[in-house]
């Protein structure tokens, strides 16, 4: 069984923590998901994960071993992530035979078909890709190499709508034929969040949470309606954001804790929907007040 396991691990860049004492148990076959928003030091930890850096303080282990600088971890791990760089000298093709050299289980008629399905062809040079084609060729190497630890930082950036769709389809159909702990991070989760069985949520280097994802999109709850009774409503509860939607009326989203009643009376216009998962965590984790409280202090006095 595949387990990644940080216990107190720190990255410093210069000054600069990406990673804090982050301990984290990641074990079996399942999609997770690492959430964050831009530099919460998701990608620190997917590349200690990988072996490609060295924690400043702490211990990794993966397969039983420091993944830093382990063949072993090396030969049943790939990080897929926008800056991958390959060979100028190489065609596709080419890059697909030494992926097939490097990975044993590497499928590269599945590789081959999903470029030709995706316009992509394989005599083109990596280097002259556009950025949508680069990530999207990106992907379709992590997804046919099948390694037990199969990562993807970032990997829908830049792609149009149909492409990440597909994508996640192939991903989902893979994992389902294939099953491997696939770890996708990101911080804009349009198509992925469905996929996910758990997730993990990094601020500020820290570990916010980790847990089932589904049961973590239970937690939250969005209630709407005129602003005093959006107000009376969650006064009694933990608000992680409310805001003006409509001169006289407003939304919030509300953590219910297990045990909370939510005293509602949709007579008096409430209404209460659910919370995606990435309005949850994007809740949690901004700032208290959020952009009508910038922008009140900015105006303030005129």
């Amino acid at each position: 069984m595949m387990e990644v396991d940080f216990r107190n691990v720190t990255k410093k860049y210069g000054r600069t923590e990406a990673l804090r004492e982050l301990t984290l148990n990641l074990a079996g076959d399942k999609i997770i998901g690492i959430l964050g928003r831009n530099g919460a030091g998701k990608s620190s930890a997917l590349q200690i994960a990988a072996g490609h850096l060295k924690p400043s303080a702490g211990d990794v282990s993966m397969l039983g071993e420091n993944p830093f600088n382990s063949l072993l971890v090396s030969a049943n791990t790939i990080l897929v992530h926008e800056g991958m760089a390959f060979p100028p000298a190489l065609r596709l093709r080419a890059i697909l035979a030494e992926l097939e050299r490097a990975y044993p289980a590497f499928d590269k008629k599945l590789a081959k078909s999903l470029l030709d399905h995706f316009g992509i062809p394989d005599h083109a040079f990596h280097i002259q890709l556009s950025k949508g084609m680069k990530n999207t060729f990106n992907m379709v190497a992590g997804i046919a190499a099948r390694t037990p630890l199969t990562m993807f930082d970032e990997p829908l950036n830049g792609m149009d709508a149909g492409v990440r769709s597909d994508l996640l389809k192939v991903l989902l159909k893979e994992y389902i034929a294939h099953p491997r702990m696939i770890l996708l991070s990101g911080h804009q989760l349009e198509g992925m969040e469905e996929l996910f069985e758990e997730v993990v949520i990094l601020h500020h280097g820290r570990l916010l949470h980790h847990g089932n994802a589904d049961e973590f999109k239970e937690g939250f709850v969005r209630i709407s309606g005129p602003e005093s009774e959006v107000r009376r409503a969650a006064s009694e509860v933990q608000v992680l954001e409310l805001h003006e939607t409509l001169p006289g009326m407003a939304e919030a989203i509300i953590m219910v804790r297990p045990g909370t009643t939510l005293f509602m009376n949709e007579g008096l216009g409430l209404k209460s929907t659910s919370v995606s998962l990435g309005d949850a965590y994007v809740a949690m984790t901004r700032k208290k007040g959020g952009i009508d409280r910038v922008y009140a202090d900015a105006t303030d006095g005129r």
